[in-house]
């Protein structure tokens, strides 16, 4: 299932009907997009962000979590969510991207290194920030 490739099913415990609830319903505490393979009108991944605020900043889009079905990664597909979020982070006026990153490598080597390129990863590989001229050069397609 979702992070049956993580080997964390053990962090899931918001049920179907709260991730519906808060995502979807009269009062939204996130966003989401979806990836899709257009020859198949498959949906085979999704991003979930919500947006917040710093004192020193202002606005900032929270990445919480990029999906891509295992049979899609690997193709550049998680690059492609990943790019048009720093655009929608550009798009909606927030001055920073950032997400939190599992820092065990047996799990996530992929998922560091990938972040690493962009030169933007807190000492402790724990945090990753985008702003200014990183995060525009990472929203272009």
């Amino acid at each position: 299932d979702m992070r049956e490739g993580e080997r964390r099913l053990d962090a899931f415990i918001i049920t179907p009907e709260e991730f519906k609830r808060d995502g979807f319903g009269e009062n939204k505490y996130f966003e989401a997009v979806i990836a899709e393979d257009k020859n198949k009108n498959e949906a085979i991944g999704f991003a979930t962000y919500y947006f917040g605020y710093s004192g020193y900043c202002g606005r900032i889009l929270y990445l919480d979590d990029i999906y891509i079905k295992p049979a899609y990664r690997l193709k550049r597909y998680g690059t492609a969510v990943f790019k048009y979020m720093a655009k929608v982070t550009i798009d909606e006026n927030a001055r920073r991207m950032e997400c939190s990153v599992m820092d065990d490598p047996s799990l996530n080597t992929k998922t560091i290194e990938f972040y690493k390129k962009f030169n933007s990863i807190d000492d402790h590989g724990k945090h990753l920030y985008l702003h200014g001229e990183v995060l525009k050069k990472c929203a272009e397609f």
